[in-house]
């Protein structure tokens, strides 16, 4: 219990270190701005303001070229006194070793769009009062307190990791309570000597704490020597909050399982105690009790670890496509826009459509088939909205095998109004009423030119593979998961639209970006023009991305969820196994007698114990058969909304083999094991039988 809370408290710090900046008493977002104050001026008030009130106030930045792992805090100190104005010299104390703060005077930040994130160092009034401040400058922005004791509970209980502490509770109670049950004997002898219910719990107690006080010595020790040499102790206060709540609430867990078990040795009878006997019936109850649950999240976790480990083949299998894209990039707007939207769209739109036009950029637009259009019902599938200079970098086949080449240059003119439908042969029967739905891809596209827009349509070789310069993660898509790796896109529908036409609406330009939609292929295209503040980009992109990088960066993702939920699931399965040999245990003691005579009378053994095996069978037959039925359930219920002619919200679902194999595997293990253990108990019956007679 304190190793584990130790590891999730750390893996729950070092994620927190890495979405925002520790030590801060409140988060502000300033999303609108009426432009009156330049982001100098604003800069000279928030450190004017800093100082009058004795607070630090920080901006934070992402770096342009890193920004997953590189920040800035731009810091108007206050009180030179504090914690935060040491960071000005001695740097951010990190506790992530995964993304580097570069803190720098507030005075550096130079002229940067006022919008973004600051955080406050000190009282909590100080939030509120600079907010004020900000709504004299004419900034609309609010305040939020992340890092709040209740937001923090909050936060840890949406989090994967809250599934590990369940796994691990209830290892603790199954741990505990078989401890307790294997020593009724020894209670029976101290009862026997007029020991009552809270003489026995005092005692252990007084047993525990010896054993506690060297273990949580040693672990403390431990941590105390990897955090000092992974990150120098940095934030140790806040990781031995989150520890000790952790470790405080299994504690309280393993105490209540302890009591409960040590009550039910006093359901039996001394005399009867003696001989090893338990209370059956409730003992069967409370351990059923932990084994249905853990059969579940066993049962869950084995279909993660599937689904993961497949995630992380998919990235793994994907990397050499984003190693031949070299150093391409992508951008990140500014997201703090609040819901003026206009001038992003318009400023970044007509910057990108020049771009565009100058064969910087590749278009790659993701559009998902069966959502283009509501009058029309198309097959599952993705639509890929890209420009000429995409055909010119990724091999798209005919149905001859030929390569679809970009239109020449001299020849776009002629074409400005007309794009390429390009149809895999496997969706050639729905061509036109794809076709009928092109004008609606582009959104609300000038009058005149949907009504001149020509289409030519083109057929592909099926079974192509086509790479898209990113994972689809920020392109919704209701056929597939948000961990899904759509790198490699499988026959999809090319729309391909001529570089720089106005068939592309900067709207269009501005979602694409957004979605990893438009690459620069040469980083120098972007960084030039950006570190020139042309069209006032320092404002809309706040950086660019590598798209390598991102790749990187998600299959490292992958990894650590697979991981994770491997070592749930582990958990899971080691509750299964305690619980399967805590109920032989329970019932050999409670019918040693009767499992004796029956051997000795010529009794078969399945005959002898069929009460458990019964159980255990009907449990095997649930854990079989549970996901096949909710999977034909979900399918039913898919079926009857399509009939209805509403959108599936997602695709049917598949049971693949792997999965099948998971569960057949879970299933012998949890029964397989039961009867192991039941032999085991069996043989020492009849052993014990036999010396004794």
């Amino acid at each position: 219990m304190l190793v584990f809370s130790a590891v999730m408290s750390f893996l729950f710090v070092r994620g927190l270190d890495e979405e925002l900046v520790l030590g801060s008493s409140a988060q502000i977002w300033v999303s609108a701005s009426d432009d009156s104050m330049s982001g100098a001026q604003v800069a000279r008030a928030i450190a004017a303001f800093s100082d009058d009130h004795e607070v630090a106030v920080a901006r934070e930045l992402p770096d342009v070229k890193n920004p997953d792992g590189l920040r800035h805090l731009y810091l108007a100190a206050g009180d030179p006194n504090s914690d935060a104005a040491s960071w000005l010299n001695d740097g951010y104390p990190a506790f992530s070793r995964h993304v580097a703060t570069d803190v720098h005077p507030i005075v550096e930040i130079g002229q940067r769009d006022p919008r973004g994130f600051y955080y406050v160092f000190g009282s909590a009034e100080a939030a509120d009062a600079l907010v004020a401040e900000l709504a004299d400058l004419g900034l609309g922005a609010s305040v939020q307190h992340p890092l709040a004791s209740s937001e923090l509970a909050l936060l840890l209980a949406g989090d994967d990791l809250f599934w590990s502490f369940w796994v691990v509770a209830l290892a603790a109670v199954t741990m505990t309570g078989a401890s307790v049950l294997l020593s009724a004997k020894a209670y029976a002898v101290l009862r026997l000597q007029g020991k009552s219910f809270m003489d026995l719990l005092v005692r252990d107690l007084k047993q525990l704490a010896v054993f506690w006080s060297l273990a949580a010595g040693l672990v403390a020790a431990a941590v105390l020597v990897f955090l000092g040499l992974y990150n120098g102790l940095a934030w140790l206060g806040l990781f031995a909050l989150v520890a000790a709540c952790l470790a405080g609430l299994l504690v309280l867990v393993a105490l209540a399982a302890h009591a409960a078990a040590l009550a039910l040795t006093f359901k039996v009878e001394v005399l009867r105690a003696l001989k090893g006997e338990l209370p059956a019936r409730a003992a069967f109850v409370s351990t059923y009790l932990v084994r249905i649950p853990a059969v579940l999240l066993a049962l869950g976790f084995a279909m993660d670890v599937t689904l993961a480990g497949q995630h992380v083949m998919a990235r793994q299998d994907n990397q050499e496509a984003y190693a031949k894209a070299g150093d391409a990039v992508t951008i990140r707007l500014n997201g703090s826009w609040g819901g003026d939207s206009k001038p992003v769209v318009t400023q970044v739109g007509r910057w990108l459509r020049q771009a565009d036009a100058a064969e910087e950029i590749i278009v790659a637009g993701r559009r998902d088939l069966q959502n283009v259009s509501s009058n029309t019902r198309l097959p599952q599938g993705e639509m890929l909205i890209v420009n000429e200079t995409f055909l010119a970098e990724q091999p798209v086949l005919d149905l001859k095998g030929q390569r679809y080449s970009p239109v020449p240059r001299n020849g776009r003119a002629a074409e400005a109004r007309s794009v390429r439908l390009v149809i895999p042969e496997s969706l050639a029967r729905h061509a036109s009423d794809i076709r009928a739905t092109i004008p609606d891809v582009f959104g609300r596209l000038d009058p005149d030119l949907r009504r001149s827009l020509k289409v030519e349509t083109l057929q592909a070789k099926s079974g192509q593979r086509v790479f898209s310069y990113s994972s689809g993660d920020r392109s919704p898509n209701a056929a597939f998961s948000p961990d899904d790796d759509r790198s490699m896109v499988r026959d999809p529908v090319l729309v391909v639209v001529p570089n720089g036409s106005h068939i592309l609406t900067d709207d269009a330009y501005t979602t694409f970006a957004t979605q990893d939609g438009i690459i620069f292929p040469e980083p120098g295209d972007v960084l030039d023009p950006l570190s020139a503040n042309k069209h006032e980009l320092q404002t809309y992109v706040a950086a660019v991305n590598p798209v390598g990088q991102n790749a990187a960066l998600g299959l490292r993702e992958a990894v650590n969820d697979f991981r994770l939920l491997f070592f749930n699931l582990i958990a899971a399965v080691a509750v299964l196994l305690i619980t399967g040999v805590g109920v032989c245990i329970i019932h050999s003691r409670k019918h040693a007698q009767a499992v004796f005579a029956q051997h000795i009378s010529g009794w078969r053994f399945t005959a002898t114990h069929r009460f458990i095996l019964a159980v255990e069978g009907l449990l095997a037959a649930f854990l079989a058969w549970w996901v096949p039925i909710h999977v034909w359930q979900q399918n039913q219920n898919l079926k009857e909304l399509t009939s209805q002619g509403i959108p599936a919200p997602f695709p049917p679902i598949q049971i693949t083999a792997l999965d099948l194999s998971a569960i057949a595997g879970l299933v012998a293990i949890e029964f397989c094991a039961v009867l192991l253990a039941l032999g085991v108990f069996h043989r020492r019956i009849v052993k014990e039988g036999v010396a004794d007679t």
